[in-house]
């Protein structure tokens, strides 16, 4: 069972935002402000046994189910999270928009990466424990990436300057000024497409 927070009850349109590996729904507390307007359904994930993606995709259309009869208006997913998001079914969501998607990406720079995650999410995981998490990661992004690929449908953003991902995606990503843990132009950007 994955477990959710939902913001704004009273607004008509709903978002669900789905956060990324070694971070918890409040990886979106910074950027709410640019969602204000919105209904926001927000799934706290813990990734370990991501092998098992329709799992976790049963949890996010339980969610969805239940605190917003079936469908969403929008999807907002950073990272990780874009594996979940490219793979929801057409029916639960409206638009849908991928920061920093994994999926179409190569890790660089493995060590310092392990690194900069134990530093930045303060990690209860080893050194070992995060390299062990990011082996279980690739293997379900391996097994999954054709399917999250060909259901593509989803409007891309990409940082500017990303020291751990370089990615594959087409020519019509949307880039912003940020890196792969600072995504607040992104995120702005697309309160503003929802709003428009």
């Amino acid at each position: 069972m994955i477990r959710s927070t939902v913001l704004n009850k009273s607004k008509p349109r709903t978002l669900l935002l789905v956060h990324g590996l070694f971070t918890s729904a409040g990886y979106w507390l910074p950027y709410l402000k640019s969602l204000k307007d919105y209904r926001m359904l927000i799934p706290d994930i813990d990734y370990r046994g991501i092998r098992d993606v329709d799992a976790y995709l049963e949890g996010i259309d339980e969610i969805i189910g239940e605190q917003a009869g079936g469908k969403v208006d929008a999807v907002i997913a950073h990272s990780l999270g874009c594996l979940l998001a490219s793979l929801l079914p057409h029916q639960a969501r409206g638009a849908s928009f991928e920061v920093c998607p994994v999926y179409c990406a190569a890790r660089r720079e493995q060590d310092e990466f392990v690194g900069e995650i134990g530093r930045k999410a303060r990690s209860t995981l080893s050194q070992d424990g995060i390299r062990a998490l990011l082996a279980e990661v690739d293997d379900a992004i391996d097994a999954h990436r054709l399917r999250a690929q060909a259901r593509k449908t989803s409007t891309i953003y990409l940082p500017d300057a990303d020291r751990y991902f370089s990615y594959q995606t087409s020519h019509d990503a949307r880039w912003f000024s940020g890196d792969h843990f600072e995504i607040a132009e992104a995120v702005a950007d697309i309160g503003s497409k929802l709003a428009a």
